[in-house]
């Protein structure tokens, strides 16, 4: 903990960060373990195996809190964070932005970076390209260290999110949009400022 205080003493601010860090990572952690992957040789179709994991994961949490998925999908949104923390806009010099923390969940081996799937935060239930407050990819950077699990900044504070109101949150795969596909998860998310 030296680290992370100062000359004068005080704490530094990445302590809170830090930590925020630390909860997702169990938080993700804890959550593959409650949900076991599908194993090879078991003889399980995919739409049983994510029938199953669709149940354990709304055990979990309550539908529209954490842990909500699609009925029959491997993909959960396992919960978002707020974050002030300066999230890169997408085709803005310099611009920086506020935004959600989003924790994931896909099937065991996925590279959400390879197959291009992306985290969209749209006005609750208008899942359209209109609707949609911002987007960012699962995983931007280093597609060599994406996981099929984890956690992606997802830009959304200056671009309209409002104090009390409820967002929906959509997990989108393979390059798909709002025209060409249904998400693989959702998540209601409610402002709390």
């Amino acid at each position: 903990m030296q680290l992370l205080r100062r000359q004068t003493g005080k704490w530094s601010k990445t302590l809170p960060a830090v930590l925020t860090a630390i909860f997702l990572a169990a938080l993700v952690l804890g959550i593959q373990v409650l949900i076991p992957q599908k194993q090879q040789g078991q003889g399980q179709e995919q739409g049983q195996g994510g029938e199953q994991r669709y149940k354990e994961a709304e055990a979990i949490g309550p539908r529209g809190g954490a842990a909500a998925a699609v009925p029959g999908s491997e993909y959960f949104l396992l919960a978002a964070v707020w974050t002030t923390a300066h999230i890169a806009e997408k085709g803005i010099a310099q611009g920086k932005d506020t935004g959600l923390i989003v924790t994931y969940l896909a099937p065991a081996g996925r590279n959400p970076s390879t197959r291009k799937d992306w985290i969209g935060i749209y006005q609750r239930g208008n899942l359209t390209k209109s609707g949609r407050v911002d987007w960012d990819w699962v995983c931007p950077n280093q597609e060599n260290r994406c996981k099929s699990f984890g956690a992606a900044a997802i830009p959304a504070g200056d671009d309209g999110m409002e104090s009390g109101k409820t967002y929906t949150i959509a997990y989108w795969t393979d390059d798909a949009t709002e025209a060409t596909g249904t998400p693989a998860a959702t998540l209601e998310y409610v402002v709390s400022w």
